[in-house]
């Protein structure tokens, strides 16, 4: 299959080197020599504006550019105006230039935009040059050395003797085998690769919430997922929501997501995603204490699935949507299961009614039989775990690695590892393992458009 090439446009002020100085190209002609964009845009100071009006110069060089390389042929863009007083202005242009490359990137999402460094006045080529090396869409600064290699001595452009058809005629550049004079600053690459650094780095943090904060450095067609994932990974449900706006990955791959089941799945999915970045990152406290709530709606669902179990039938709902286990109930229902919580709960006098909790569905899943399978035994784990989160949550002492490791026989990230596979166990219809990197997807596809 054939490599498509890369769109490219100029963006180009116009000084008084342009469009030919001294039988050599001005900076905008040469640029478009070499690299041949396939788009130019012009920027024009009043003065070059009524300049160009008179002779149509810019024009003119492109056109004799087009004679002198057959088969290229550059679309020139209506050019831009200055509304500018005062050229020596150094703020002066900022804006202006920062809202006509951003305007050009979301014009031409997939191009890379070229910028002239050697035309203009210098506040102009510092102000473009500032803004090559901190804008993050596909930018690339172009400096023209000039052909003296010194302080240009050449009449300009801008004097009443310049003669406009004399300089094309005698242009040298146009000559066979003449030097490219142009070149990219290195230093700009350099800063462009910190930026890329800084980003990267976050990423790897998963600090969405420190992305926003460089908005104005980052591609604006990243920012919907950036911010996305920002709520994203503290469980806000405002994310789903806004996946819908994104197209460029699938941010929620499940099969089956019409099914009644498939929010529960999601629910509990997301839930997992955020724990697996706590371990990620090394919150490990974080990651105990959230365990808790999410271990009881797995138990209950793999109970559900695995045995059976109607919980309607062993207690009740509260005002507030609690399952409430009750004695009473539980004794109708299951009278062996009833003696089996009574002997558990002897030191307090037989099992009372209370809400559903990790303990007593491990109770509930060796009345069952199924309290030495795989997932039986990482439930007890948990509950181990979970007295863990206890302490940790009535005092200052942080929970370590080691402390996981010693409680659960394996490492934090196999922990997340075992939730995933019994959420796949209990959710077959919905699982697919892409869902589980979708972080790292996403921030892959991030650094791909820096």
């Amino acid at each position: 299959m054939k490599e498509t090439k890369q769109e490219t446009i100029l963006f180009s002020c116009l000084g008084s080197t342009d469009p030919v100085r001294g039988e050599h190209d001005g900076p905008m002609l040469h640029i478009a020599r070499h690299y041949r964009p396939d788009k130019i845009l012009w920027y024009l100071t009043k003065e070059m504006q009524m300049i160009n009006e008179k002779d149509h110069r810019y024009e003119l060089a492109i056109d004799c550019l087009k004679k002198q390389c057959p088969g290229y042929e550059p679309e020139i863009l209506p050019p831009c105006y200055s509304s500018q007083e005062d050229v020596s202005d150094f703020d002066g242009f900022y804006d202006a230039f920062y809202e006509e490359l951003l305007n050009l990137s979301r014009r031409y999402p997939n191009a890379e935009i070229l910028v002239n460094l050697s035309s203009g006045t210098p506040q102009m080529k510092v102000t473009l040059a500032l803004l090559s090396s901190t804008l993050q869409f596909p930018i690339r600064a172009i400096q023209v050395k000039n052909f003296e290699k010194r302080s240009g001595t050449s009449e300009r452009t801008t004097s009443k003797n310049y003669e406009l058809e004399y300089e094309l005629e005698l242009n040298e550049d146009a000559e066979p085998g003449a030097p490219c004079r142009c070149s990219e600053p290195q230093l700009m690459l350099i800063q462009r690769n910190k930026r890329r650094a800084q980003v990267d780095s976050l990423l790897q943090h998963y600090d969405y919430a420190a992305l926003l904060d460089m908005r104005e450095t980052l591609p604006e067609t990243v920012m919907p997922l950036v911010q996305h994932l920002a709520n994203r990974c503290v469980y806000n449900p405002a994310a789903y929501m806004q996946a819908k706006g994104i197209r460029e990955i699938e941010l929620y791959p499940a099969g089956a997501p019409n099914a009644a089941s498939y929010p529960v799945y999601r629910e509990l999915s997301e839930y997992i995603l955020v724990l697996k970045l706590m371990q990620c990152t090394g919150r490990y406290t974080d990651l105990v204490i959230r365990l808790n709530p999410l271990i009881i709606r797995l138990q209950k669902s793999w109970l559900e699935k695995e045995g059976d179990v109607d919980f309607s039938r062993f207690g009740y709902r509260d005002h507030q949507g609690e399952m409430i286990m009750d004695p009473e109930k539980i004794y109708e229902t299951a009278p062996d299961f009833a003696k089996l919580l009574n002997a558990r709960y002897e030191s307090r006098g037989g099992f009372r009614k209370g809400p559903l909790n990790i303990v007593f569905c491990n109770y509930m899943a060796e009345w069952l039989k199924k309290a030495g399978t795989k997932q039986g035994v990482l439930f007890q784990n948990l509950e181990k775990l979970n007295k863990k989160r206890n302490e940790s949550a009535h005092n200052l002492k942080n929970v370590t690695e080691e402390e996981i490791q010693k409680i659960l026989g394996y490492s934090s990230s196999r922990l997340i590892e075992e939730l995933i596979d019994l959420l796949r166990i209990i959710y077959p219809q919905h699982y697919r393992k892409e869902l589980f990197s979708i972080y790292d997807t996403a921030n892959h596809y991030i650094l791909e458009q820096l």
